[in-house]
């Protein structure tokens, strides 16, 4: 029985122990002063009462101020056999407004459903906000799981639903608990699973969070949370992988402790992938000390179809770049030689010095042989070019310089 299912049962249930009246003569106390400071005061039930055949008595606790706090109904045996239920019990605020309604199954109901109690929570308005299940011992060594709650919106649709299990599924899976999140339609989006002490221990992962489509239920995206014990020891605190509709990985994010970025630099690792599982870009992230000692904040490489770098971007941080002029570099590479340099200047340098970009070539030994410079357009109009080239020998001495306009050389000495 789903949780949804079983919390009608329950809630139709109270409908009718809220009709039920006795008559003075029927009562009885049983105890002048309770745990909760009152009187305990038992009703039982004859025919021509509205619960005869229902319940065949009714416990009542009072508080000391006189009201009351918990009510329990003892089910007939007819009616025991029918709803499959033995007992109910209320508890109520300062208000007498119900709070918590729980039910206390039959064996034979528990053995059928695997249910053996339950527990409804209300708010003021008594709406039901949360259930507890809490499954027969059959039922948790068949499906691993010995109790679950869920949680339920305004709208009366579960929102989430918590599940714990047994040691032994815990022994075998690792899993100590499991969190799904669900949608406005009452489909699963989000799980989250919390790992045994032993299971961290072992492999380092103390919880991990799965996103999935709400329509096809496959995975995106899973979370992973490392021990702190792993994570000093390997470095990485935090894992995310993506995925596509197919479930491959796309995408995989590392995340390093700070004590890691500062030891080594790097504060954060992204890998895409293509179809086939090849690594095709990498972004490296790093930390303050490393960027504020080196200068760059962000590398990113892109890779050929056997994984070889063929383009790599750097960029700095703002202090390198007030400093020397430029905020990113781009390198290309043809096998293992870098070919090409691309240079971003920053706006400050560009309007001093009239380049916005630039890109070097270099022969097979690493020489430059010509650079290209990409002007400004106020620099452009001044001097009647926004582009000029200059080419060196292998001394590195300028043979030639070439000036453009609008894409058109105007000049060459």
């Amino acid at each position: 029985m789903t949780a949804p299912a079983l919390a009608a049962l329950l809630l139709a249930g109270l409908l009718v122990l809220f009709s039920g009246s006795a008559s003075a003569e029927k009562q009885k106390v049983i105890s002048e002063k309770n745990e909760y400071g009152g009187s305990t005061v038992e009703v039982t039930f004859d025919p021509g009462d509205e619960l005869y055949g229902e319940a065949a008595k009714k416990v009542t606790y009072h508080e000391g101020n006189g009201g009351k706090i918990r009510e329990e109904y003892f089910c007939t045996d007819k009616y025991s056999q029918e709803k499959g239920i033995d007992k109910k019990i209320l508890s109520f605020d300062s208000s007498g407004k119900v709070t918590k309604a729980e039910l206390l199954y039959t064996d034979k109901f528990a053995d059928a459903k695997g249910v053996g109690r339950s527990i409804a929570y209300a708010d003021a308005n008594g709406a039901e906000t949360r259930e507890e299940l809490f499954h027969t011992d059959r039922f948790a060594d068949e499906r691993g799981f010995y109790k679950d709650t869920s949680y339920f919106g305004n709208n009366g649709k579960i929102t989430k639903r918590e599940f714990f299990y047994t040691d032994r599924f815990a022994g075998e899976r690792g899993y100590k608990s499991l969190v799904a999140e669900f949608d406005s339609r009452e489909k699963v989006t989000k799980e989250e699973i919390s790992y045994t002490e032993a299971f961290a221990k072992e492999k380092g992962l103390g919880r991990s969070v799965t996103f999935l489509n709400g329509d096809t239920g496959e995975p995106e995206r899973d979370e992973y949370f490392f021990t702190d014990a792993f994570a000093d020891e390997k470095g990485v605190k935090r894992k995310m992988v993506y995925r596509d509709g197919d479930g491959k990985v796309t995408r995989e994010d590392l995340f390093y402790t700070d004590r890691f970025a500062n030891n080594k630099g790097l504060a954060k690792d992204v890998s895409f992938f293509d179809s086939d599982g090849k690594m095709i870009t990498e972004e490296r992230h790093y930390g303050n000390k490393f960027a504020g000692e080196k200068g760059v904040s962000k590398v990113i490489d892109y890779f050929d179809n056997s994984e070889n770098v063929i383009e790599e971007k750097l960029f700095y941080t703002d202090a390198f770049a007030d400093k020397n002029g430029y905020n990113k570099a781009i390198a290309y590479f043809h096998g293992d030689e870098m070919m090409e340099e691309e240079i971003v200047y920053t706006d400050k340098f560009s309007n001093e010095r009239g380049v916005k970009r630039s890109i070097t070539y270099l022969d097979g030994e690493g020489k430059m042989i010509r650079a290209e410079y990409f002007h400004t357009d106020k620099f452009a109009d001044k001097n009647g070019y926004d582009r000029s080239s200059a080419y060196f020998d292998s001394d590195g001495k300028i043979t030639k310089n070439e000036y453009y306009k609008d894409g058109k050389l105007i000049e060459n000495k």
